[in-house]
């Protein structure tokens, strides 16, 4: 066996020394060290310098970590079996006491019955006639729906109150008295009940529908209504990162509104990036094509605007059927030129309308039938 060098040293006489232990120390000039003088690192620790591909990028608080989040709510704590017993007991109680309530409504209910029958034996009326006049007293709606009581009270305040002057109008209490002691609104026949009715409605409608007739109130109407939709569409950007553009622009050259104008984020580059057009551009151009429709509501639903309508809703079904963008209809052959040529048909056609162009239909009940059937 060949000897060590140590086991050498000791045969010659020459002194032992001491083999060198190197230990790994900070030193604060680590940094100064040139790219050249670094030892490279292995070749599996190249991927911590590179980007984290592999991060979970699919929701929008995953790419967003600085961001606050909306935590969701946290689960109930278990119940233990002494709370679930206590909670058994309660149920059983309240049940109980539920059921003795129903079973007093129900005896109340069948000896206020025996009672009515009573009044109306005694007084030689109808039942339903001494019911409706203990509910015009006593029966109360959560939802405003109409009734025969709130359009008598209407129809007494447009007859009362109409030629009053504010400050000086009968009050709600004093017209429900008027209209229990007016004899013109008793014993009233299915067709004036109806009128009534019909009055309310129309005026509630009008209500909902009317239009401003211009000024502070209309310009203030707009800007309250655009700043709130302004908001919750930031808003909606920021919690879920959704993009969205906003035009809100005069309808006629007469009107005294200021147009304007907002996108979430960066979303006017996108006229830039695509359409190589402002958004300032754009927005100016949609103002000019709004103006130059000079239509109002009426004209919405003219013979004219529904005929073009029911037009392209035809033209638009066919190019999404047979995938042609240059397609016509014909009806003269319409056999022949479309369901023969492209194996489609026209369904949905109403009933007592000629199946003619859209623009040879002379009546706006028969092209707002055939648009209705087409939508």
């Amino acid at each position: 066996m060949p000897l060590t060098s140590d086991e050498l040293a000791a045969v010659n006489g020459e002194p032992v020394l001491p083999h060198p232990t190197f230990i790994a120390e900070f030193s604060p000039d680590a940094h100064d060290l040139t790219p050249a003088s670094r030892t490279p690192l292995p070749a599996d620790s190249e991927s911590l310098s590179e980007p984290l591909c592999d991060a979970n990028l699919s929701t929008w608080v995953a790419r967003n970590p600085t961001r606050p989040v909306i935590r969701c709510q946290t689960p109930p704590t278990r119940l233990s079996d002494a709370q679930k017993a206590s909670r058994k007991i309660k149920k059983g109680l309240k049940t109980e006491m539920t059921k003795c309530l129903h079973d007093a409504v129900v005896k109340h209910l069948q000896e206020q019955k025996h009672a009515v029958e009573l009044l109306s034996r005694a007084h030689n009326v109808t039942p339903k006639y001494v019911n409706d006049m203990i509910g015009s007293q006593t029966k109360y709606h959560t939802a405003r729906k109409i009734h025969l009581t709130n359009a008598l009270i209407h129809a007494k305040a447009k007859e009362m109150n109409s030629d009053q002057p504010i400050g000086s109008r009968y009050t709600l209490g004093e017209l429900r008295e008027m209209v229990t002691k007016d004899p013109q609104m008793k014993n009233l026949t299915r067709d004036e009940k109806t009128t009534y009715v019909s009055a309310l409605r129309e005026h509630r409608e009008q209500k909902v529908s009317k239009g401003h007739q211009g000024g502070e109130l209309f310009v203030h109407h707009l800007y309250s209504t655009g700043l709130i939709f302004t908001s919750k569409l930031d808003d909606l950007c920021v919690r879920t990162g959704t993009y969205a553009t906003v035009y809100v622009v005069q309808g006629h050259i007469n009107d005294t509104i200021q147009s304007t104008m907002h996108g979430t984020d960066n979303s006017e580059d996108f006229w830039e990036d695509v359409y190589d057009s402002p958004m300032a551009d754009v927005f100016r151009q949609y103002e000019q094509w709004a103006c130059t429709q000079n239509q109002n509501l009426n004209e919405h639903d003219s013979l004219e605007t529904v005929r073009k309508q029911a037009r392209k809703l035809i033209v638009q079904g066919l190019v999404a059927v047979t995938g042609k963008k240059d397609i016509t209809m014909n009806y003269n052959n319409y056999n022949t030129a479309i369901i023969e040529t492209y194996a489609v048909k026209l369904v949905g056609w109403p009933q007592g309308v000629k199946f003619i162009s859209p623009s040879n239909i002379g009546t706006v009940s028969e092209i707002r039938k055939l648009h209705d059937a087409l939508s």
